[in-house]
């Protein structure tokens, strides 16, 4: 398989802050040459870059959302140039989200955007508003303004013209639920897939993916590494109790990149300036590894 590698390490602290560190921390441990033993065929990783003045404009939400948009115009030009190609997104963290889905929606070669799915494998949902939100964070609202729900300005949907449809979004391994963000996922009937039916991928998979794949044209997968277990992964996400190791992750990422249409796969939330021992590197690394095993 041909494999094209993003790195995106903005967030709303900056470039190469918190989980920004992620990308060249998994670049440094060899990732894509291990893939390339695989057999698959790795291209240079790109990295999605702003200018000096452009990180320096002032706010954190502003900086997401210029990034975002750079991000949403890489993998637009990803598809132009590669169309075949499966990207690969080593990124800081969940705000990216809006930004992969634009850039895979965006019309290429033909006049209609693309139809686009969401795998959305996470610890917590991403599904509050400024509504619903307990802290405001931003990084806990990318699926909702994905769906349409959240903060309508444009520059934030990052060039995802039509919003996500709740038959289009599935969500697995949400152990770590705000109490209204449940009632919204329950209320827009989202597909969820509880942590302990991870742990038998083939079953899980035979019931959520046939119905997404038919309906789109594109569908992403999108794993925030807090879906680990902090235990063996104290480096990623936000640690909650809980959680699977790298490979109970790449047996379920495995299955769902058999069937068609899946074209891209991200990682995110990996503090590797905080990696001090590698060993939430090495459970990282196992789970790409294994998800992309079968698909060369």
């Amino acid at each position: 398989m041909q494999i094209v590698p993003i790195t995106f390490a903005y967030t709303t602290h900056g470039r190469d802050k918190v989980g920004g560190t992620g990308p060249q921390g998994l670049l440094k441990r060899g990732l894509l040459r291990k893939l390339e033993a695989q057999g698959h065929q790795v291209l240079a990783p790109i990295d999605v870059k702003l200018t000096g003045e452009e990180e320096n404009q002032y706010g954190g939400w502003h900086l997401a959302a210029r990034a975002g948009g750079r991000l949403a115009d890489t993998v637009k030009d990803i598809r132009r140039q590669w169309p075949d190609a499966f990207i690969l997104g080593l990124l800081a963290d969940c705000n990216a989200v809006s930004g992969m889905l634009g850039g895979l929606q965006a019309p290429v070669e033909h006049v209609w955007p693309a139809r686009v799915g969401l795998v959305f494998v996470d610890a917590h949902g991403d599904y509050n508003t400024p509504d619903t939100s307990p802290s405001g964070m931003l990084g806990g609202m990318p699926v909702a303004i994905a769906a349409g729900k959240a903060l309508c300005d444009h520059r934030l949907r990052h060039g995802l013209r039509y919003p996500l449809q709740s038959p289009d979004i599935v969500m697995a391994g949400m152990r770590d639920l705000d109490e209204q963000e449940a009632r919204a996922i329950a209320e827009d009937d989202i597909t969820l897939v509880r942590e302990e039916d991870m742990l038998e991928p083939k079953a899980a998979a035979a019931r959520l993916m046939p119905q997404l794949v038919a309906r789109q044209d594109a569908v992403y997968v999108h794993v925030d590494l807090d879906i680990l277990d902090p235990q063996r992964a104290p480096a990623a996400g936000l640690p909650s109790d809980g959680g699977l190791s790298g490979q109970q992750l790449g047996a379920f990422l495995k299955e769902l990149m058999t069937y068609p249409r899946v074209r891209s796969l991200a990682v995110v939330s990996y503090r590797a300036h905080d990696d001090h021992d590698g060993r939430t590197g090495a459970e990282i690394e196992e789970a790409i590894l294994m998800a992309l095993e079968g698909s060369v």
